[in-house]
């Protein structure tokens, strides 16, 4: 990892001084000029977002407060700013909680200085800038790249940041099979390639915010073994 000119503001809510020392070292390494907020409770986590507004948060969900999971939806219900979720909830079913509760990506503990600091440069790579100026319609889903903005069945969609850039790839690759190793790249790059189950759980939360039907041939279909395609119903 080297270091990169970028100025990034980052906000860490975890009540354990070791875990806000490491993050907080990883990303002033990486990002020298960059601010850092603290927070070891989830009330006091929320009022430095409303305050600064950082490019990112780095929250863990058990809090001495809160639920970091409450936090996280108030969070994704008044931004769309990028959180990492720590955890040391290492079962699927909490995952995908943190996930639906707006989490754009997670990393569990106990992790490493560069683990930690690969998925914060994921995010950070995927939410920069503006997607091209187009869009896709069928039936029942509207996207407007440009605008970042999803609607089924005339309802919008709350997609977090990770969710857009895996629909958005699917969509620009209609009708073809896109791999796992693909997507992994496109959405979290060349480090992930090999993380395919990593990819099934961001993908079981984008279907139930698309409402799809799992016995539907269109929409996200699951080429078993291989990865994902994206069914249109007009080819």
């Amino acid at each position: 990892m080297h270091q990169s000119d970028r100025v990034i503001s980052a906000l860490i809510v975890d009540d354990d001084p070791g875990i806000q020392d490491m993050v907080s070292l990883a990303i002033e390494l990486n990002w020298p000029k960059s601010t850092v907020y603290t927070a070891a409770d989830g009330l006091t986590g929320l009022d430095l977002a409303r305050a600064h507004t950082p490019d990112v948060v780095i929250l863990d969900l058990g809090l001495p407060d809160i639920d970091g999971l409450e936090v996280c939806e108030k969070l994704r219900a008044e931004s769309s700013i990028p959180i990492v979720m720590l955890t040391a909830r290492d079962r699927e079913i909490d995952i995908v909680k943190g996930l639906n509760a707006g989490a754009d990506d997670y990393v569990t503990k106990p992790f490493s200085h560069l683990q930690f600091l690969a998925r914060l440069q994921a995010v950070l790579r995927r939410t920069q800038g503006a997607a091209p100026d187009s869009s896709y319609t069928d039936s029942r889903l509207t996207v407007d790249f440009d605008r970042r903005s999803v609607s089924v069945d005339g309802e919008t969609a709350r997609l977090t940041p990770t969710e857009f850039s895996l629909l958005e790839y699917l969509l620009r690759n209609a009708n073809r099979v896109v791999t796992h190793e693909e997507l992994l790249r496109a959405g979290w790059g060349e480090e992930y390639t090999d993380a395919t189950g990593y990819i099934k759980t961001h993908i079981r939360t984008l279907r139930e915010k698309l409402k799809d039907d799992p016995t539907s041939e269109t929409g996200i279909v699951n080429e078993r073994g291989v990865g994902y395609r994206y069914v249109s119903e007009v080819e």
